[in-house]
């Protein structure tokens, strides 16, 4: 199969953009990352886990080692700059080969895939109900100090077919737009993937109090 990917990232109502994303067409190799809020240093944390991506990835058996490697990276350099675990980030990332997706995930970003107008969740999110605070949290993130909290990865192998569509997004998409909004937008911009991200970008954004928004879409077709 064929594989074409596009991405955006703005930065909503934000003061800064924590958000880093990967789009690696050779390699078939995609990937979003949200720097976690409330930490310093986001933006390095998310930017240091997908070009981590991106130079230790040739084949989908790499993708757990490179995460787990962005792991080790982000929080030496949190003990580094901080002297303490303060950086951390979200990562999602994806490698297409033949007819299948490898996804290797850890935190709250997402990879949907899309087909035949139904938006399917291919990842879950890792947080839970914290009472200290009573609110939702990050149950696992890169950064993370791993001797209190151990590291969660999901990896999973998705089969794909020709004309399927994958969605890789920060929350910042998925909370301030609903799924269905999104499937209707993904069918009207079908063929036209810049404008697609555009509208959801946009969209995402003008909600009152928006975060950051980033979006990485994967077309997938049968080979000519």
């Amino acid at each position: 199969m064929v594989y074409r990917g596009f991405a955006k990232s703005v930065i909503g109502s934000r003061e800064m953009n924590q958000d880093s994303v990967l789009v690696n067409n050779d390699r078939g190799l995609f990937a979003v990352a949200d720097g976690v809020g409330g930490g310093v240093g986001g933006d390095v944390a998310s930017k240091m886990a997908v070009d981590t991506i991106n130079q230790m990835v040739q084949s989908p058996a790499d993708l757990k080692p490179a995460v787990v490697a962005a792991q080790e990276k982000i929080y030496n350099e949190a003990m580094a700059q901080h002297g303490a675990p303060v950086m951390g980030t979200t990562l999602t990332a994806v490698q297409l080969l033949g007819d299948s997706v490898h996804i290797c995930h850890v935190g709250d970003s997402r990879c949907y895939l899309l087909r035949d107008r139904r938006l399917e969740l291919a990842t879950e999110d890792h947080e839970f109900f914290d009472e200290s605070v009573q609110a939702t949290v990050l149950g696992s993130y890169l950064g993370i100090p791993a001797n209190e909290h151990p590291l969660q990865i999901l990896e999973d192998v998705v089969k794909m077919q020709p004309g399927d569509r994958l969605i890789l997004c920060s929350d910042g998409l998925y909370r301030q737009i609903d799924e269905q909004r999104i499937v209707e937008l993904a069918h009207s911009l079908r063929d036209r993937p810049t404008d697609l991200l555009d509208a959801l970008c946009e969209e995402a954004s003008l909600r009152e109090y928006s975060d950051n928004v980033s979006v990485v879409y994967v077309e997938i077709e049968a080979e000519v």
